[in-house]
């Protein structure tokens, strides 16, 4: 065959030619003409070539029949036996490992989900070459051991009988089914209603049941901190430089979180990339922002540093704060800091059972953020089944800490909450990284229109020194700083 490369090209070209009209010739079906005359002949495409082209042209043919792929039929993967499967877990005491609930509440959400963890039979076979459809009960299982165990499409493919393919489509079938539910109460992450008196007193109420200040801070709902998850660098984004924190050296996303005593989530968002701080990411909560300002006088969440002092949203006292009126403001921040934990063990639970999220997400920010939601709302589900059983215990904090801001000496590890491999800082060994550092100072207001106002803060602070309160006497006794 000649050297010469557009030769080689125009030859292609008119191989590709000939074997178009080839498959088309073949596939014609050739009637007879009204006239009887028959078919019309066939078109010659080679009519024109010299022989020494159609030798050249019968070595291509043969170079591409040679390298030309045929598609292979479709591997028939062996479904998993899921009755024996479920047994053999349920007998080995495996099942909540696996799947990070029991068993009932695994049929309780099989039941809430089976409509849109259905597949067609008639598409499964159409698209499987005869497979028998991936069953809701192994879809189920592929999405809770994806978010609880980490597992990735490969891995769950061979244990549960499908293709690669198969099981990124069923673990997106599940976290669309939990994201898009609207139904199930177990699964929602729902405010009270701000006109709702009683619900609001019996909420406040719960809250003064975990504190050791009584009823000082009377009318606290909530505890409100940041979290940022890590993620790869976002490649649907157009600054990726948004969503790199500083403080911990990886990108992330700032999410924003208020927990009732349970642990249970009344209020999360994706609020925010990384790089944002709390404060402004806060200001991007429309929803909670709106649900704060619907409450009656008497009522407010509490927070850390990181976010401005209002009426509706108390902060500890900073370091600077603490030289005037240094014992009773200890006690305040002591107290206060009693129910803010509870946000920190919320993250932690949630990071422990869904170790997903201990990963450093790698999927679009859409994605991130789905299968954080995804997690919240199970998380939520768990407990509320627990609470329904009257198999969950509320977390109770006894502490003798000398640093009433921080209580460090609480031990996660008696609240099922594992560290997490960043250094053991406070938050860290808390099982989730903050999305922002502990501030010693006042933050900048998120917004001109929201100013400091530490009117609530003073009246509660009134509050305990005319009742002089104080702290534990191990925590006096040592500080070696207190007044």
């Amino acid at each position: 065959m000649s050297s010469s490369s557009q030769y080689e090209r125009d030859l292609y070209a008119e191989a590709e030619e000939a074997t178009a009209m080839d498959h088309l010739n073949d596939d014609m079906d050739y009637e007879e003409d009204d006239d009887g005359l028959g078919p019309d002949d066939r078109m010659d495409p080679y009519e024109d070539l010299e022989d020494e082209d159609l030798e050249d042209l019968n070595e291509i043919r043969i170079i591409m029949g040679e390298n030309k792929k045929t598609r292979r039929v479709k591997w028939q993967h062996q479904r998993v036996d899921w009755d024996y499967h479920r047994d053999m877990l349920s007998y080995t005491e495996q099942f909540e490992n696996r799947f990070r609930m029991e068993e009932d509440h695994f049929d309780h959400l099989l039941e809430v989900l089976r409509t849109p963890l259905t597949v067609s039979f008639k598409h499964s076979l159409s698209s499987t070459s005869g497979n028998e459809p991936i069953s809701p009960e192994v879809i189920l299982a592929c999405g809770l051991r994806f978010l609880g165990l980490g597992e990735d499409p490969p891995g769950l493919a061979d244990t549960y009988g499908m293709s690669v393919s198969s099981a990124k489509r069923v673990i997106r079938m599940f976290l669309n089914a939990v994201d898009f539910n609207t139904a199930c109460p177990d699964l929602q992450v729902v405010l009270p209603d701000p006109n709702d008196r009683a619900e609001l007193d019996m909420l406040a109420e719960e809250w003064e049941d975990v504190s050791t200040g009584g009823n000082v801070l009377s009318g606290h709902l909530g505890a409100l901190d940041g979290w940022l998850p890590r993620t790869e660098a976002p490649r649907d984004v157009n600054n990726q430089g948004d969503y790199w924190s500083g403080h911990y050296q990886c990108y992330g996303l700032n999410c924003q979180a208020l927990c009732d005593p349970d642990l249970l989530f009344m209020f999360f968002c994706v609020s925010a990339p990384g790089k944002c701080n709390d404060n402004r990411a806060f200001g991007r909560c429309d929803g909670l922002k709106e649900w704060l300002a619907a409450l009656p006088d008497e009522y407010f969440v509490g927070g850390d540093n990181a976010y401005t002092v209002t009426r509706k949203l108390l902060t500890p006292f900073t370091r600077a704060q603490l030289e005037n009126d240094r014992r009773f403001k200890r006690v305040y921040n002591y107290f206060l800091s009693q129910l803010r934990i509870r946000i920190e063990m919320a993250f932690g639970r949630l990071t422990t059972k869904w170790r997903r999220l201990r990963t450093t997400l790698n999927f679009t920010n859409a994605t991130n953020s789905q299968i954080i939601r995804v997690c919240i709302k199970l998380h939520n589900f768990c407990i509320r089944n627990k609470l329904k059983d009257g198999t969950y215990i509320r977390p109770r904090i006894s502490t003798t800490s000398n640093d009433p801001d921080e209580l460090n000496d609480v031990d996660p590890s008696i609240f099922d909450i594992d560290p997490i491999d960043e250094g053991y800082t406070r938050k860290s060994k808390w099982g989730y990284l903050p999305s922002e550092p502990q501030r010693d100072t006042a933050p900048v207001p998120y917004s001109q229109s929201v100013q400091p106002d530490t009117s609530k803060q003073m009246a509660v602070l009134a509050e305990i020194r005319s009742r002089h309160m104080q702290r534990p006497r191990a925590n006096i006794d040592r500080n070696d700083n207190d007044n």
